[in-house]
């Protein structure tokens, strides 16, 4: 009987992730029929066609790895104990640097540590506070906050940046 289990749980989901396999690669459309469909294709030599506010330079997204004067920190969580709840707050920071060699120093894996574990005890201190107790979170706010404490130890931070800000409650038993 063991036996019939132990095939059971190692056999059944391998050929049901080869049969997903096999039935995504059958059923999902060509990327020659993707690009012929679209309405960039369907334009005229010499016409363009793009969405309203395609290409405005105030709204393109750039990726915080490729800029120089940001330096990623990593993610903290911090607990937030409320009477009925407890709340985890996990963020992930990113520092916008004025300087590029300024930026190389705190890029730096013990630099960039110990800003961290500073922005860790700083997010400890606010989470004694309203700013975290609340439903929402005002990052604006958080992230002037979190400046200002390290402006005194680290010169030349222009913004504390957060790549994901997030809140978890999990109700008290």
């Amino acid at each position: 009987m063991m036996k019939k289990v132990a095939i059971a749980f190692t056999v059944l989901p391998l050929v049901f992730a080869g049969a997903g396999y096999g039935a995504g690669t059958v059923l999902a459309p060509s990327l020659s029929e993707t690009a012929t469909n679209s309405e960039a294709a369907k334009a005229k030599p010499g016409e363009e066609k793009h969405a309203d506010g395609y290409g405005d330079a105030k709204d393109a997204v750039q990726d915080p790895r490729e800029d120089r004067t940001i330096v990623m920190l990593g993610q903290v969580t911090v607990p937030v104990e409320k009477a009925r709840s407890i709340s985890y707050v996990v963020a992930d920071f990113a520092l916008k640097i004025t300087d590029p060699v300024i930026a190389a120093e705190y890029s730096d894996a013990v630099t960039a540590m110990r800003i961290r574990d500073s922005l860790l005890e700083e997010m400890q201190r606010t989470a004694e506070g309203p700013a975290l107790r609340g439903v929402a979170i005002d990052s604006d706010a958080l992230s002037r906050d979190l400046r200002q404490s390290l402006l005194a130890e680290y010169p030349g931070i222009e913004d504390v940046l957060f790549v994901s800000l997030f809140k978890r409650d999990i109700a008290r038993l």
